[in-house]
């Protein structure tokens, strides 16, 4: 009796081992399972992200590029270039500015469509070729906007514009001749001072 009670015992014992083996490996497989679908969900998130950021650079390589002519909306802005012409000299006969090189001469019409005041400045506009930026001439744009008789018009000097006015000036910038001349120069028209909102303005005719 006592050897039957044993012998129960030891497969008791066993069948408990194997029990417990069993639940070991089928834990293991389970953790694989999860870390193998915990990785493929990673893998689909980069993938997803990836497929995102290619996007947001297409959008912005296929950022919108203006014709003179046409408004260009910049934030609570609006510029139009009217046209641009060449000269050697602007300004009044009696007060005029001679170019070191070559004038160029940008007729702008410059609007707020904000509900505050905003400044507007002949710096906020930059004449580019390619990767190469042109400051506009400050004192050349001032004299651009003075009359023969003397009398400022809009001189796109630090002046105040307010919610829904428009103001039509002259912009001018010098540079050499042949940049003057060229055919694939643009305008970067920025809002405010920071220049935290751009748009393009082709100058190609």
């Amino acid at each position: 009796m006592g050897k039957m009670l044993k012998g129960c015992l030891s497969v008791i014992v066993v069948l408990i081992v194997i029990g417990i083996i069993i639940a070991i490996f089928s834990g293991g497989d389970d953790s694989a399972e999860d870390a193998g679908t915990d990785t493929s969900e990673e893998e689909s998130s980069a993938a997803e992200g990836n497929e995102e950021s290619s996007e947001g650079s297409e959008e912005a390589s296929e950022k919108e590029t203006y014709s003179m002519g046409e408004t260009a909306e910049v934030g609570n802005v609006e510029y139009t270039i009217n046209e641009k012409t060449t000269a050697s000299e602007v300004g009044p006969n009696i007060m005029n500015e001679t170019a070191s090189d070559m004038y160029v001469v940008l007729d702008v019409t410059f609007k707020n469509n904000g509900d505050e005041a905003v400044t507007v400045n002949s710096s906020y506009l930059k004449l580019k070729q390619g990767n190469t930026t042109f400051e506009a001439d400050e004192m050349a744009s001032m004299s651009a906007n003075q009359n023969e008789d003397g009398s400022m018009g809009d001189t796109f000097f630090m002046e105040e514009v307010n919610p829904g006015s428009e103001r039509n000036g002259k912009v001018v910038f010098d540079v050499a001749p042949d940049i003057a001349e060229a055919n694939d120069l643009e305008v970067e028209a920025q809002e405010g001072i920071f220049g935290s909102v751009t748009e393009i303005i082709s100058l190609s005719k």
